[in-house]
């Protein structure tokens, strides 16, 4: 992923208590040993301090399996220790790939119809039985999401699953909107379990038995399963930023099981078009971030009844990846200091004005995602 950045980017500071901070000796894979104080750790990898100072970023995997344990065991124990160190950003990873993706069959309810299935960190129900390989690939979807989720380094997810994210997968309308899915939606998050309607991917019963043409409609499940395990932190992180995460990950190129990081912005570029009226069209509504970034829920509900959903959903995608790749350094250590402050229970109006905005006003982002746009050589109106 290219980064240029455009902004002079103040050193950020994250507040460590001397008690989450460990020093002591650790071994790598390898057998050798080394000095250091663990001064942050998210889901994959952990921020050391080294004796002479100097700040270095491993992943855990690469420590002895006790040494693993112990930074697991201080990611648990440790909530309101630092997930990342903004002085030592690692790069974003080339892909992620979900470890594992089978599926079983837990329970069939053949009165009514209703099957369970389990994938590794997924419990998934449906009201018709699916076909093992059409479950299976929307596992991989799930698995691979949230391991991309916790491995890009945002501070997203410290890798602590209380338990496995439910699923429930809806034939009709009709059942998905009596689990709860708005209507007009055909996905959702309600907090505690994805909704998911069913023909909205492509797989529909017919006459001639099942249709399944998911593999087109992906981007639903990526943007939803975002939510859920972001959702799992329960952060308070405003609406724009919620939508416009989850729709960097829909949008970042996927085949089977495996998300790919490198060529993100051309992704996104075609995504943003993807609802355009001509193929030839490169022109976009944007809401200008000083209106975006104070909207209520009840101001994007509005706004997406209005027909106005598209407009939101892409302006969320290029803020957010604005703050990605283009804040400061363009190493995200701005975005990724945020939602860490968040999970360190910092107000997020404090902690906006504090590590996105840092000086800045909402007008001069504005600028920015227009000079954005240009780049990616799209036409913007901006509202």
């Amino acid at each position: 992923m290219s980064r240029a950045g455009i902004l002079s980017f103040p050193l950020l500071l994250i507040a460590v208590t001397s008690q989450a901070e460990t020093a002591r000796t650790w071994v790598n894979g390898r057998g050798q040993k080394f000095e250091a104080t663990l001064v942050a750790a998210d889901a994959v990898r952990a921020t050391f301090r080294m004796p002479d100072g100097r700040k270095t970023v491993m992943g855990i995997a690469s420590l002895s399996p006790d040494d693993f344990a112990f930074v697991r065991e201080w990611r648990r124990t440790n909530r309101d220790g630092p997930l990342i160190d903004p002085e030592a950003m690692p790069p974003w990873p080339a892909e992620v790939t979900a470890e594992n993706y089978e599926v079983r069959i837990v329970e069939e309810d053949r009165a009514r119809g209703t099957t369970r299935y389990e994938s590794p960190h997924f419990v998934i129900s449906s009201d018709i039985k699916l076909p093992l390989g059409v479950v299976r690939d929307l596992a991989a979807v799930f698995e691979a999401t949230r391991a991309a989720v916790m491995t890009v380094p945002l501070a997203l997810h410290s890798g602590v699953d209380p338990g496995p994210y439910k699923v429930r997968l809806c034939s009709t309308t009709e059942s998905y909107q009596a689990a709860g899915g708005p209507a007009g939606s055909g996905g959702f998050y309600n907090g505690d379990e994805m909704l998911i309607l069913l023909p909205n991917l492509g797989i529909r019963p017919t006459t001639n038995g099942l249709t399944a043409e998911h593999q087109k409609n992906i981007f639903v499940l990526k943007h939803e399963v975002t939510h859920q395990v972001v959702g799992r932190w329960a952060m308070a992180q405003p609406l724009w930023l919620s939508e416009g995460i989850a729709e960097l990950f829909a949008a970042a190129p996927y085949v089977r099981g495996k998300y790919t990081f490198q060529n993100l912005e051309s992704a996104l570029q075609a995504y943003v078009l993807k609802w355009r009226t001509s193929r030839d069209s490169r022109s976009l509504r944007l809401v200008a971030p000083p209106h975006l970034m104070t909207m209520s829920p009840r101001d994007w509900q509005e706004q997406v009844k209005a027909r106005g959903a598209y407009d939101l959903y892409n302006s969320s995608a290029l803020l957010a990846y604005w703050f990605v790749c283009y804040d400061g350094r363009g190493d995200a250590a701005g975005l990724a200091s945020y939602y860490d402050a968040l999970h360190r229970r910092v107000p997020a109006e404090e902690a906006e004005r504090d590590y996105l905005l840092r000086g800045r006003s909402r007008e001069e982002l504005t600028a920015e995602i227009r000079k954005l746009a240009r780049k990616m050589a799209l036409t913007v109106e901006m509202e």
